[in-house]
């Protein structure tokens, strides 16, 4: 039979690791949704799985929020709409982020 300690304890473990699993989830999603040259037929594909591109950019945000305002959001990116836009229809259209500018040399 289990005490209540112990089940109390069973609880907390549980509680405690699911904020871990759900960045390490997160930061996969994101790892695979920013693979080169593929972002936008990514995007374009997650209908056929039952989640439209902008349920998935809206989930994403708010887990990142909801993780970031209690300090567990580790190194998950905040949801870049400038890159990530999402439109009426539910897709969701990927604009490259822009190049950074050049260092010009200086000469000393």
């Amino acid at each position: 039979m289990t005490t209540p300690h112990t089940t109390a304890a069973t609880i907390a473990e549980i509680i405690s690791s699911v904020p871990a699993f759900v960045v390490l989830q997160m930061s996969r999603a994101y790892s695979l949704a920013n693979t080169p040259d593929q972002q936008q037929a990514i995007l374009d594909a997650m209908p056929d799985f039952g989640v439209t591109p902008t349920q998935a950019l809206t989930l994403y945000a708010t887990m990142q929020t909801a993780l970031a305002s209690i300090g567990l959001a580790g190194n998950l990116p905040a949801t870049d709409l400038t890159i990530f836009q999402p439109q009426p229809d539910g897709s969701v259209l990927y604009v490259a982020p822009p190049e950074p500018e050049p260092t010009p040399d200086i000469e000393q």
